[in-house]
């Protein structure tokens, strides 16, 4: 991607990443004893947001959310976490048209394996095993919703 600027000569695309955080937390094991009496069921559910933070600047925020749950057989929680970790990048010469892109793709791609390290590390803390997400397919999942918000 690059954008062929006034002067003739191309500038390359960059995304530089200005900061990371966990924006929030939240951790419960109301049922940690019952993940030893059998196979829990174990679900995640993932959502991607963006948002311009200095829109002059190319700086915006993209937070991961990502919830997790496990339950027993008999359907009592055994534990429920909730986390929204959050980039700011800063994108220069990126073509409005691969904006978009840029923001639900590239950028969770590099959130996510910190993410998914908080997750395993906070269930292992907490004397569970730990939670290891498989890796993500952000350019897969930005095509489905694509292909949702259309039908």
């Amino acid at each position: 991607m690059t954008k062929q600027p006034a002067g003739g000569t191309p500038q390359e695309a960059t995304m530089e990443i200005l900061a990371q955080y966990i924006k929030d937390l939240s951790f419960e094991a109301p049922g940690a004893r019952q993940l030893f009496t059998g196979q829990p069921n174990i679900e995640v559910h993932m959502n991607v947001r963006a948002e311009a933070v200095d829109a002059e600047k190319g700086e915006h925020a993209v937070s991961l959310d990502i919830k997790a749950s496990a339950t027993a057989n008999d359907k009592a929680p055994i534990f429920l976490l909730e986390l929204t970790y959050t980039g700011v990048f800063s994108f220069q010469n990126v073509p409005q048209e691969n904006l978009h892109l840029a923001l639900y793709v590239n950028a969770p791609h590099h959130l996510f394996p910190f993410a998914r390290s908080i997750l395993a590390h906070l269930t292992a803390e907490n004397g569970l095993p730990p939670l290891l997400l498989a890796p993500v397919n952000f350019l897969k999942l930005y095509s489905e919703s694509q292909n949702a918000s259309l039908n």
